[in-house]
């Protein structure tokens, strides 16, 4: 006799049978930085103000690149940062019940965003190593963070250790819901080279499947958090997300770019000076846009249904 298939089942083995069919790590070849990216720039101008400035663009094609190469850089080091320290970090303490409550299944696609991610890290290395042997541009550093990962430690610091996990969660959903975003409009921008879109867009065919998973899992496990540990996280939320969504205003490695490509330290101020109303602009748009989406993405997921966290973001200013 045939075993009847229960719909819910059903439904999760399409969900498997669709990550063999379309996960890119499975079916895109290697991404390579032919020899001609060499005369294309690397990074989206758009997305870095230092590379308009004139005195920039007085160093000529060599110097622009330079400037969007080390951003390209430091794009690429922190997605491996965000995919292996955070992501994939987050997914083994899911599959490990490390973070409790879920299924087997539910443990099953955690080691498929494990996969994924540690491609995704790979990719990135990958594309970093390349560029480095076609340019001949040395990255100016590895940075060992980022500003998520920071935010995160600073939150940890505030939170009782038996939060920690559960607050991992959201913090992972959070940047999971941000990076997918992120990567759709940097995917878009014209003016980067052919290979480095090919790294965004490849990135974001599997994000969007991660932040969907993420979502549906904080959901599941907000609403069986302990009242104690919904009170201590819905507190801090709002200011976690100020702080995650912070910037260095002091623009600290736009500065080093600028010294690296031989500006004195007057010249570098100016630069700076010039371009900051412009960095203040873009950046309060985007905080703006991310929070906002940020706020549906928990209003989806129940958190804000909880009343004393609702009442800490209407305190906190954010309209609801």
């Amino acid at each position: 006799m045939n075993a009847i298939v229960e719909p819910n089942a059903k439904q999760f083995f399409d969900s498997v049978n669709k990550w063999y069919a379309g996960a890119t790590v499975r079916n895109s070849p290697r991404i390579i930085v032919p020899e001609a990216a060499n005369g294309e720039f690397t990074y989206p101008r758009s997305r870095q103000i230092l590379s308009e400035h004139p005195k920039v663009q007085e160093l000529g094609y060599k110097g622009v690149a330079y400037v969007l190469t080390q951003s390209a850089y430091q794009y690429m080091y922190e997605i491996g940062l965000l995919e292996t320290r955070f992501v994939i970090d987050c997914s083994l303490n899911i599959i490990n019940n490390v973070i409790t409550g879920a299924s087997e299944e539910e443990k099953l696609d955690a080691l498929t965003v494990v996969i994924d991610e540690g491609y995704h890290a790979h990719v990135a290395m990958d594309y970093i190593i390349q560029m480095k042997t076609l340019s001949g541009i040395e990255p100016l550093e590895v940075p060992q963070t980022n500003g998520n990962l920071s935010a995160v430690k600073r939150a940890f610091e505030l939170l009782p250790a038996h939060v920690h996990n559960d607050f991992q969660l959201i913090s992972v959903t959070l940047a999971e819901h941000t990076l997918t975003k992120d990567l759709i409009s940097i995917g878009r921008e014209k003016d980067a080279s052919a290979a480095f879109t090919k790294v965004m867009t490849d990135h974001v065919s599997d994000e969007g499947r991660h932040a969907s998973y993420f979502a549906k899992m904080m959901k599941a496990h907000w609403a069986r958090l302990p009242e104690e540990h919904k009170q201590i996280i819905g507190s801090m939320l709002p200011a976690y997300l100020d702080d995650y969504l912070a910037a260095d205003e002091e623009r600290d490695f736009d500065r080093k770019i600028l010294r690296a490509s031989g500006f004195s330290e007057a010249q570098v101020t100016e630069i700076i000076d010039d371009t900051q109303a412009q960095f203040l602009d873009n950046l309060t748009s985007y905080v703006v846009t991310t929070k906002a989406n940020l706020v549906k993405l928990l209003q989806r997921t129940g958190v804000l249904d909880h009343a004393p966290t609702r009442a800490a973001f209407i305190q906190h200013g954010v309209a609801l």
